[in-house]
C-alpha cells in the first residue's frame, strides 16, 4: 500500500538521522559550547569518570582570556527556555539587575503546561493540599534518586510561580483544570486544546518581553562555553562567544543559574546517561539540547547524577509523519512490526512508551475493534483517551486505519495477516478467559478490549525525545554541588540541567506537566536564594 510505503520510508530517513522535525521548539534551548563532536583520545573510565577521559568533556579546555567586551550584573540566567524566561521575568519585576545569556537568536521552548501544588486556583475549587501525602507519592516513583528536600521546595511553590505568571501575562490565557488532585494549567486560544502548544511558546515569548521591559538585557545568538571561577573555586560569571566571533564575559556579583535545557540532542551524552534514547527521533524543531550546561558545570567542579538518568519519551506530539492520534496509551492490543504482542498495555504512560522504544524499528500498533469508546475514558494508566469527533478526525487525517476484516487492516498497516490473526486469536481467547495469562494485565480492564466486531482499527504509535530529566546535583536551594557534596558558590540549576529531582523516569501519572513548572519555580527560587529572599512569596 502507497500510504505504508511512504510512512517506512519516512521512518527509515529519520531514524538514520535520529532526528524528527516538529513545529514545537525545545525544553531549555540554551547555552553552547566549542566544539563537542569527539571524543578524548585517552579511554577508560565509566559515565563518572572524568580523570581517564573517557568522554569529550573529561578533558576540561583552558580558560578563555581574548575577551572583547566584559558586562557587569547582579545576576546573570544562561538559557532562555523553560527555566530561564520565567527566571527572567521575574528578576526584571524585581528590579534585579540581570543578563540572559541565549545561545538561539530567540527565546525558545517546548510544551504545553503546567502541574502545580498549593495553588490559590485550587484550593477555591476545594482542593485540600496535603504536600506530605504528594512527597510520599513522589518518593515513590523517584528510585531514591531524588534530594526529596529539593523536590519539596519546588513543588510546594509552584503555585506561587503560576500565579506571578498569570497576573503578569494577560495573553495567552490560562486553561486550568484539576488532575489527579492538583492544578493542571494550559495555556490556550479560545479555548481550542489543539492550540496549546503554540499558545505556550507565546506565553514564553510574552514573558521574554516582559522581562526586557524591565531592564533585563539579553544576549541572543551568544551561547555560553564557559563559566568563570575564582581562586577559590566559586563561580563568578560566564563567557558567552558572540556571532561572527569574538567573547563577552559577564560577570555576577549574586550568582550563575544554568538553565541550559537537557542532554537529549547530544549522541555522545546520551551514551553516557541515556542510552535507550540513541537513535529515538526527536520532536526538537532546533536540536540544542546538548547538555552544554552539564559540560561547563562539571569543568567547574560539579558532580552529575549518575547514569541511567530520567527519561521523558512520549507518544505526544508524534514523529510519525501523519501526526498524533488520540488514544495514546490507552491499553488495547499492542503488537510491534512483526505483529506480536510485547507488553502488558496497562503500565503507565512512559512504560509503554518505552516498550514500544524497545521493539524493531521503535514502532508498534494499538489493535482493537468497534467497542473502543465504550471505556476509553475508565483506563487509569495516564493514556489519553479521545471521542467519536476525535476518533472520526483521525481516521479521516490517515492517524487511524479502519477496516472491515483483520485481513484489510494488516494490508493498510503493513502487517503479516497471518501473523497478525494467530495474535489477535489468541488474545481474544484470554478475553473470554477473563485474565491475561500472557502478561497480567489487570483483568478489569482486559476484558473491555475484545478484537471480534467490525469494523477493526490500528493505530501506529512510535516515541519520540522530549527531554532527559537528569543533570547537576543539586542542594535544596537549587545550588550546585560539588563531587564532596559541598555546595559551588554562585552556582545554581533549574530545569533539566538540574539533576537530585527525578528517578529513572518521568512519572507522568500523578505529576504531569512537573517537569515545565519545576524548570520556572526552580530558576525563580535560584535566583531568590542569590539575593537573599528565598524564604519570601514569589508573587
Amino acid at each position: 500500500m502507497k500510504e505504508s510505503i511512504s510512512r517506512r520510508n519516512f521512518l527509515k530517513g529519520a531514524l538514520a538521522t535520529g532526528t524528527v522535525v516538529a513545529g514545537a521548539g525545545l525544553v531549555g534551548c540554551a547555552s553552547g559550547g566549542a566544539d563537542q563532536s569527539a571524543k578524548a583520545d585517552t579511554v577508560g573510565a565509566g559515565a563518572g569518570g572524568a580523570a581517564q577521559g573517557r568522554w569529550s568533556w573529561s578533558v576540561k579546555p583552558d580558560p578563555i582570556t581574548d575577551i572583547a567586551e566584559t558586562i557587569e550584573c547582579d545576576v546573570l540566567i544562561i538559557g532562555a527556555g523553560a527555566a530561564g524566561v520565567p527566571a527572567a521575568m521575574y528578576a526584571g519585576l524585581e528590579g534585579i539587575d540581570a543578563v540572559v545569556m541565549q545561545k538561539e537568536a530567540v527565546v525558545q521552548t517546548n510544551g504545553q503546561g503546567f502541574g502545580t501544588w498549593n495553588n490559590e486556583w485550587g484550593t477555591e475549587q476545594g482542593i485540600e493540599w496535603n504536600i506530605p501525602a504528594t512527597m510520599q507519592a513522589f518518593a515513590d516513583l523517584a528510585n531514591g534518586k531524588a534530594n526529596l528536600t529539593l523536590v519539596r521546595n519546588v513543588l510546594e511553590r509552584t503555585g506561587e510561580c503560576s500565579k506571578l505568571i498569570i497576573e503578569n501575562i494577560s495573553e495567552p490565557k490560562p486553561s486550568p483544570a484539576i488532575v489527579d488532585g492538583y492544578v493542571a494549567y494550559r495555556w490556550l486560544y479560545d479555548n481550542d486544546n489543539s492550540t496549546r502548544y503554540k499558545a505556550f511558546a507565546d506565553l514564553y515569548k510574552a514573558m521574554g518581553e516582559k522581562a526586557e521591559e524591565n531592564g533585563v538585557r539579553f544576549l541572543y545568538n551568544t551561547p555560553a562555553v564557559q563559566l568563570v571561577v575564582d581562586d577559590a573555586g566559586a563561580v563568578t560569571g560566564a563567557i558567552g562567544e558572540q556571532k561572527g566571533g569574538g567573547y563577552v564575559q559577564v560577570n555576577a556579583a549574586k550568582g550563575v543559574v544554568l538553565c541550559t535545557g537537557d542532554i537529549s540532542d547530544d549522541d555522545e551524552m546520551l551514551e553516557a546517561y541515556c542510552p535507550i534514547m540513541l537513535d529515538i527521533p526527536t520532536l526538537h524543531a532546533v536540536p540544542c539540547n546538548t547538555g552544554d550546561g552539564h559540560k561547563m558545570g562539571m569543568w567547574a567542579g560539579a558532580k552529575m547524577d549518575l547514569p541511567s538518568v530520567g527519561l521523558m519519551m512520549h507518544f505526544d506530539p508524534s514523529p510519525l509523519p501523519q501526526g498524533a492520534a488520540p488514544f495514546s496509551a490507552v491499553p488495547w492490543l499492542h503488537v510491534n512490526i512483526n505483529a506480536e504482542r510485547f507488553t502488558n498495555e496497562n503500565v503507565g504512560y512512559q512504560h509503554l512508551a518505552t516498550a514500544v522504544a524497545m521493539q524493531p524499528e521503535h514502532r508498534a500498533f494499538q489493535i482493537i475493534d468497534s467497542h473502543l469508546l465504550e471505556h476509553a475514558t475508565e483506563y487509569t494508566n495516564g493514556g489519553r483517551p479521545g471521542d467519536a469527533k476525535a476518533l472520526e478526525a483521525g481516521v479521516e487525517a490517515g492517524q487511524i486505519l479502519k477496516a472491515d476484516t483483520i485481513d484489510d487492516l494488516a494490508k493498510q498497516a503493513g502487517l503479516d495477516a497471518t501473523k497478525l490473526k494467530a495474535t489477535i486469536d489468541r488474545y481474544n481467547e484470554l478475553v473470554d478467559k477473563g485474565y491475561d495469562e500472557d502478561f497480567g494485565m489487570d483483568s478489569k480492564f482486559f476484558v473491555f478490549n475484545g478484537i471480534k466486531d467490525a469494523p477493526f482499527y490500528a493505530i501506529e504509535r512510535m516515541p519520540a525525545k522530549l527531554a532527559v530529566c537528569g543533570g547537576l546535583a543539586c542542594e535544596e536551594h537549587c545550588q550546585v554541588l560539588n563531587e564532596a557534596g559541598e555546595p559551588i558558590e554562585g552556582l545554581y540549576a533549574a530545569g533539566n540541567v538540574q539533576g537530585s529531582f527525578f528517578g529513572y523516569d518521568y512519572p507522568v501519572v500523578g505529576f504531569g506537566g512537573f517537569s515545565l513548572s519545576r524548570a520556572a519555580t526552580g530558576a525563580i527560587l535560584a535566583v531568590k536564594q542569590m539575593m537573599g529572599t528565598f524564604d519570601e512569596p514569589i508573587a
